[in-house]
């Protein structure tokens, strides 16, 4: 009895001390949030004893089937992909050598001019599958009627890039080649992807221009040389160890193909040199410029947004400076001619997100040169709202986020 009693003790202890991460007050549903926190921080702390006991290695098979099985548990409550469902078609196919899942609402099966929605998951271009996003893929297909293509493009670090983002090019190009045959209409090609996969469709989109009718990008994280931003200021210190991680910034060197050693030289912003910081933090990274005071939160800093230029490494940034000037990595440093002629851009920010300002800067920079552009934002959500329309930790900002993207694609696709 004493020992169960010590055991309880102990248990509530650690999971009191897990459910004590900051939890934004304006944030709804305090207790879903925390209890989301909790579940993140215990999968990573699993992870670590599996990979210290030598039972398993980062970005494995084992670890991303698992972390797979996670996410589908703590979105819907089951921790498997669901099978047959009579409103969905689903068939799982590949497309130029790559693995793609269909989602195809069984009322349009006989329509020979489908709308499609190709769709690139997040992950940090290291985790997640078709499978982590099965539920969000259904819920959206059920709800718009419009075909989803969900991709299953290969993962960082074994594939760094531009494995990930050709992979989800060539997917594109063989639906636009392919159209006919696939009953689509070739007017109605929508692109998109949340986080990393957000990344890759404005990076697509750069190349592919009007072949593609809108593009949805979802806390998208779209340049890689300022980690000094607002958002990253305000938010850093929320959800710090699950939805606002600093470990995105190691999945974000396994895309670059840089060791995890420069992780706290990205962090410090040490990773550019002074002649990059004085150009492009003056120019096109510029906050003054580019971010409307009204998202920023804390009034000293809406007030006070100084950028550091005099500092940097510039052996390490004679490394990176091919990738992260990359627009195809980089997608808010494109100059103006290349911002002209892309498709309606629908742009999905979050209030407590670390990489909330890199998708109001580009909707202001579209705005600058004239592109159709949609920003929704909403104050009250974080970086992995999206997950949660459904299921046990269900929260109303993602029902609405779900809800407002099936509106888009009704209105521009049907």
């Amino acid at each position: 009895m004493i020992r169960m009693t010590i055991f309880g003790v102990l248990l509530s202890m650690l999971i009191y001390s897990f459910m004590d991460g900051k939890v934004p007050e304006p944030i709804p549903e305090q207790f879903k949030v925390k209890v989301m926190d909790l579940c993140i921080k215990t999968y990573v702390l699993t992870l670590d004893v599996l990979v210290r006991l030598g039972l398993t290695t980062p970005f494995s098979n084992f670890d991303r089937k698992l972390c797979d099985r996670f996410i589908l548990l703590i979105s819907t409550g089951f921790p498997w992909v669901r099978g047959y469902d009579s409103q969905l078609q689903i068939t799982d196919t590949n497309m130029k050598g790559i693995h793609v899942r269909m989602y195809q609402p069984v009322t349009s099966l006989q329509h020979k001019q489908r709308p499609v929605l190709v769709y690139f998951h997040g992950g940090g271009w290291s985790l997640l599958s078709v499978d982590s996003y099965d539920p969000l893929m259904r819920r959206i297909a059920k709800d718009s009627g419009v075909m989803i293509i969900s991709v299953n493009y290969r993962l960082s670090p074994q594939f760094p890039f531009p494995v990930p983002l050709q992979d989800c090019m060539d997917v594109v190009e063989y639906v636009i080649q392919n159209s006919v045959n696939l009953n689509i209409d070739p007017q109605k090609i929508a692109i998109g992807g949340d986080n990393a996969g957000g990344n890759m469709a404005a990076a697509i989109s750069l190349r592919l221009k009007k072949k593609i009718a809108i593009q949805l990008l979802i806390a998208p994280l779209l340049q890689m040389a300022n980690w000094n931003t607002t958002s990253f200021i305000e938010n850093s210190s929320y959800l710090s160890q699950s939805a606002n991680s600093k470990i995105c910034l190691y999945l974000l060197l396994n895309y670059l193909n840089i060791d995890h050693k420069y992780v706290q030289e990205v962090l410090n912003n040490n990773h550019t040199s002074k002649a990059f910081k004085r150009f492009h933090f003056t120019e096109i990274l510029d906050q003054n410029l580019w971010l409307p005071k009204r998202y920023i939160r804390d009034e000293h800093l809406r007030e006070n947004i100084h950028l550091q230029t005099e500092f940097g490494n510039e052996e390490l940034f004679s490394l990176m400076e091919s990738r992260i000037t990359d627009p195809m990595i980089s997608p808010l440093l494109a100059d103006d001619d290349m911002l002209e002629d892309l498709p309606m851009t629908y742009i999905v920010t979050s209030g407590y997100d670390i990489v909330r300002d890199d998708g109001i800067m580009f909707s202001e920079r579209l705005k600058q040169v004239g592109q159709p552009v949609i920003l929704k934002h909403y104050e009250e959500a974080f970086h992995t709202s999206l997950f949660f329309p459904h299921g046990p930790l269900k929260l109303e900002v993602g029902v609405r986020i779900v809800q407002d993207i099936v509106k888009i694609l009704r209105k521009y696709l049907l």
